[in-house]
């Protein structure tokens, strides 16, 4: 029986394969059994056409491997886990081929405990230091490696250092990683990495462990920092300063350690704040430093610590003017009209959960909201509240006439209903095309997507007031689709 797939040459099955092989979701991947090892994935359509015939298996094979997560078990003591990365750098041993077709690499997915259980630690130290020298030669050889996430691992300098040397890392994710010295390792030679190398854009660093050595992190990250092609920054550290990890202060390392220029090209930045006057000053320092910023999240590193910084902010930012780019900004709605204020911002979302804005009420949530006065007018805002309260949508309303998009929700006791006040206000909005009126904590009503051939009195009342109005949420009707 004639084969017709072998009819046409493999370069252009290798078209539709790269046709087929679509970007899969971001998420971590937790392993399911004590037995889970290496994992590979692949879109449903790759792995369809790899079972037809051994042709299509090996043209489908570099496509198998583009993402490769590799997740442990968290019941697997820390020597296990060694012996589990030791698995896949036996793979890559056998399969040289399979380091050039690697695009994405998850190491890690345990849940965030690393300890070395007592009696142990001599064994793990040995098998540590086998393990990162075998790691340290691999990773080099990831040539087309673009995005590297690396969860509960422990570096040395020398590994953090060639990991950086990746020549087309475009992602770096840290997440709970800790700093230590290995017996043979030696001390840094940061001044060798070349930042011409680097094509670094995104970089998270988030939560990593108490350091043996404070200036091993410091130095690690001025040179992870250090790049021109950098254009998102997520720095989010432990909440809580204990075991002096409070001491390693970002913005500090890049006001003593980082020239200006580095920071041209920064489009986005996720940072927490701790509340000190000095944080406050480097903060506001920085954002003159990034003269392109369009997106702009802050978060704080204890609660309710906002208000202890916001003051400082206020005054800092009126006279520097941080940030004069900005186009976006998350955070609390009193820092909100901070950065707001004066630059071509359309998007606040001021929906963070852990602040609901405490300590706003009243007459203080009604002038934060009128305190938004950007170059521009405002598209979209979405706000959370300890109350419900119909006053909040009448500022809205007033002062915010340009909105196209609408988000409320309270963490209160009190029903939200349609009544005069609230049709009145909305009238006011008759640009309006997606409106959610959200009580926190309750499940939406039947979660059912109605249609407007129901002829729902308040729902014909609503699209009468917002005659642009595509999609409504009302908590206590449902959502519902007013498109034509």
């Amino acid at each position: 029986m004639t084969d017709f797939t072998t009819m046409l040459p493999p370069e252009t099955w290798l078209v539709v394969l790269e046709f087929l092989a679509v970007p899969l979701p971001r998420h971590h991947i937790e392993a399911t059994s004590q037995g889970d090892s290496i994992i590979m994935r692949s879109c449903y359509a790759i792995r369809a056409m790899a079972t037809m015939s051994r042709f299509f298996y090996q043209l489908a094979d570099p496509f198998r491997f583009r993402e490769v997560y590799f997740a442990v078990h968290h019941l697997k003591d820390p020597i296990e886990k060694l012996h589990r990365i030791k698995e896949l750098l036996d793979l890559l041993d056998r399969r040289p081929e399979v380091k050039s077709w690697i695009r994405i690499l998850s190491i890690g997915g345990e849940i965030p405990e690393i300890r070395i259980p007592g009696g142990k630690r001599d064994d793990f130290a040995t098998e540590y230091i086998t393990v990162e020298r075998r790691i340290q030669k691999v990773i080099p050889e990831l040539r087309g490696l673009s995005e590297l996430r690396c969860r509960h691992m422990f570096f040395t300098s020398t590994l953090f250092s060639a990991v950086l040397q990746v020549p087309r890392l475009d992602e770096l994710e840290l997440e709970y990683f800790q700093f230590i010295r290995g017996a043979a390792d030696p001390t840094p030679d940061w001044s060798a990495f070349r930042q011409d190398r680097s094509s670094l854009q995104r970089l998270t660093v988030k939560d990593f462990e108490p350091p043996l050595e404070r200036t091993t992190v410091a130095e690690a990250l001025v040179h992870l920092l250090r790049q021109e092609t950098l254009a998102e920054l997520n720095f989010l550290p432990p909440r809580l300063p204990f075991l002096g990890v409070g001491s390693v202060s970002l913005l500090s390392i890049i006001s003593n350690g980082i020239p200006d220029y580095v920071f041209k090209g920064l489009r986005k930045l996720n940072i927490v704040l701790t509340p000190t006057s000095a944080e406050a000053q480097n903060f506001v320092q920085f954002g003159t430093r990034c003269p392109n910023l369009v997106s702009l999240t802050i978060r704080w590193g204890l609660k309710n610590s906002w208000y202890l910084i916001g003051d400082q902010l206020r005054h800092r930012s009126l006279e520097e003017h941080p940030f004069p780019a900005l186009r976006e900004f998350d955070g609390q709605l009193a820092l909100a009209s901070i950065f707001v204020q004066g630059r071509p911002v359309h998007s606040v979302n001021s929906r963070n959960v852990d602040a609901i804005n405490q300590g706003e009420r009243g007459p203080v949530v009604i002038s934060n909201i009128i305190a938004l006065r950007p170059s521009v007018p405002l598209r979209v805002l979405r706000l959370t509240t300890a109350v419900w309260d119909e006053a909040y949508i009448e500022a809205i309303a007033q002062h915010h006439t340009e909105l196209e998009e609408l988000v409320y929700e309270h963490w209160g006791r009190e029903e939200m209903g349609w009544t005069a006040r609230l049709e009145d206000a909305l009238g006011k909005l008759v640009k309006l095309q997606r409106l959610s009126l959200i009580r926190g904590g309750l499940v939406a009503l039947s979660g059912v997507i109605h249609k407007l051939d129901d002829d729902y009195q308040v729902i014909v009342k609503l699209r009468s007031s917002c005659p642009n109005l595509q999609l409504a949420d009302l908590c206590w009707l449902g959502t519902w689709t007013l498109s034509s």
